[in-house]
């Protein structure tokens, strides 16, 4: 059976656990230790960015910062912008959940400006755009929000008439902004607006008992006790039926309380029966607090003081629970970020390191052909945008099989490494060798004066032939030598190339070879396609 990729078993796990934020959890935690055992960055931002998903389902609040975090930092440093633009939206989803509203609202921006220009975005800007505007309700800023959700309504209505869950969305959101601002009527007239949206839902949608519910409040506020009463009762049918009641708690809360107020106490009753069953089973102090805040209105209301005295009792010491607890997140979330950023410090060394490590020759320490491409674009670069000139140096062992023959290769590859020795000593940030092949030697170099540069080749052409070592079968002095060829061009107003540089520098090699060998010549365009070659210094 063929191995699956890192990516496929991604992929897979997506497919195969969809809705199951808790195994899905558990496989891309497997997956990102494999992928940082193998050095894989692009799965290990995907996996870091789905746990963090999985943790904001999973109402793991802490722990969704430091891989949103990680997350954002890898895909920063990649040309995947859909990633990205995922990944902010996951960091801008956990800022959100700590409370953190203005770098919730930045990183939702900069997900918006991610995806500017891109066919597949992979996050929409109407859901980017109603994250935001969600940061302003939760600010007090209910105008901005109200703007925001109206260009969500308008983007899906115009782009998918058929995205009902959307428009419900965005139709209950905006209802909640206008009666946040004591706007009751714009607020029941959205929810009129979005009405067979919300019947076009499947029944048992967590949307459409929240299009209940939001609808319940605002019939209710508005004094329409009956109709309001119709649409608590298809609320509290529909979440009994199954449905995770969370995203309506707030609602059920003020519905609870305008019940109450209206002496409707067996409906409220039902409304805090539903708030602390769901307290019981989580154990999140939050939630015990709202179940506990409802009952005790209702208590109170039915003249049961003594209990509903005992439950403030309750309450006060959750509020200081909660207080403790906001302060110990806080904290461990900023303790979580700060040791994700250097977790990716790390992560981001050991590729560097591998990297570097793929781009040098094993056995000389240099540079390879490979790495050759990445410093010459930024020489290239520098040299067109300041007007400097860009050289080449390219050497060849003279006589090198007749040294192999005579010595054998474990001598050759001491020589080898020995020029590669003489050619690292030149190196600075200006001059960069590679091995090129075999015994050929490849140097870039920028903003050298043509006779720097000339004095660089002659520098290395002498040291490796007073060096002293034997080579019985070279003419010239019996001992080893190189042939070297320069080349020195302008490529800020030419289409001078790398390969040019390369192939002017190798003509000079060879016209040096078949002058004699141990010899440096440089390569002078002379216009109209002409050139010709110069000897710099006859090193004999």
């Amino acid at each position: 059976m063929e191995k699956l990729s890192l990516e496929a078993r991604v992929n897979r796990a997506l497919e195969k656990y969809r809705g199951d934020s808790a195994h899905l959890l558990k496989e891309m935690q497997k997956i990102l230790k494999e992928a940082e055992k193998v050095g894989d960055v692009y799965i290990i931002g995907r996996a870091n960015m789905h746990i963090s998903g999985c943790y904001f389902d999973l109402g793991n609040r802490v722990k969704i910062l430091p891989y949103a975090v990680k997350a954002v930092s890898i895909f920063e440093k990649s040309n995947d912008r859909t990633m990205l633009a995922r990944s902010y939206n996951i960091l801008g989803i956990a800022y959100h959940a700590l409370g953190n509203y203005q770098l919730s609202i930045e990183a939702y921006k900069k997900a918006l400006d991610t995806i500017h220009g891109l066919k597949k975005p992979g996050v929409g800007r109407h859901l980017m755009l109603n994250n935001i505007s969600q940061c302003y309700y939760q600010m007090g800023e209910y105008q901005k929000s109200i703007r925001l959700v109206q260009e969500c309504l308008s983007i899906v209505r115009k782009k998918w008439p058929d995205d009902h869950l959307s428009v419900v969305i965005y139709g209950i959101n905006l209802s909640d902004c206008y009666e946040s601002l004591g706007d009751h009527q714009s607020a029941i007239a959205i929810l009129d607006d979005v009405k067979a949206d919300a019947e076009c839902l499947g029944r048992g949608e967590v949307l459409q008992w929240g299009y209940y519910a939001r609808r319940c409040c605002v019939l209710y506020t508005l004094g329409n006790l009956e109709e309001g009463a119709k649409y608590a009762d298809l609320t509290v049918e529909a979440v009994n039926s199954g449905c995770d009641s969370y995203e309506g708690h707030r609602d059920f809360e003020k519905i609870a309380s305008l019940e109450v107020s209206a002496g409707d106490y067996k409906r409220a009753q039902a409304f805090a029966d539903i708030l602390t069953k769901y307290a019981e089973e989580n154990g999140h102090t939050l939630d015990l607090i709202i179940s506990k805040r409802v009952q005790a209105n209702i208590c109170y209301a039915v003249g049961e003081e003594k209990r509903a005295l005992a439950l403030y009792r309750e309450l006060n010491c959750l509020y200081e629970k909660r207080m403790s607890e906001d302060n110990a997140m806080q904290y461990e979330s900023q303790k979580n970020a700060e040791a994700a950023t250097r977790e990716i410090a790390k992560l981001m060394k050991k590729v560097r390191d591998s990297e570097e490590k793929a781009e040098r020759d094993a056995l000389t320490g240099l540079m390879n052909r490979s790495a050759l491409t990445n410093v010459a674009e930024e020489f290239i670069q520098n040299a067109r945008e300041n007007g400097k000139k860009l050289g080449g140096v390219f050497l060849d062992i003279d006589y090198f099989k007749e040294y192999n023959d005579t010595y054998g290769h474990a001598a050759g590859d001491e020589a080898i490494k020995f020029i590669a020795d003489v050619c690292t000593e030149e190196e600075t940030a200006s001059v960069k060798f590679f091995r090129y092949g075999g015994d050929e030697y490849f140097g870039i170099v920028l903003d050298y004066p043509d006779e720097a540069l000339e004095g660089l080749a002659l520098r290395l052409c002498t040291k490796i032939r007073t060096s002293g070592i034997a080579h019985a079968k070279n003419p010239n002095g019996q001992r080893l030598t190189v042939s070297i060829g320069v080349v020195n061009v302008d490529v800020k107003d030419t289409e001078n190339t790398l390969l040019d540089v390369i192939k002017y520098a190798d003509k000079a090699l060879y016209h040096a070879k078949d002058r004699g060998k141990d010899d440096v010549f440089a390569y002078h365009e002379l216009g109209n396609s002409e050139h010709e070659f110069r000897r710099i210094v006859s090193p004999k």
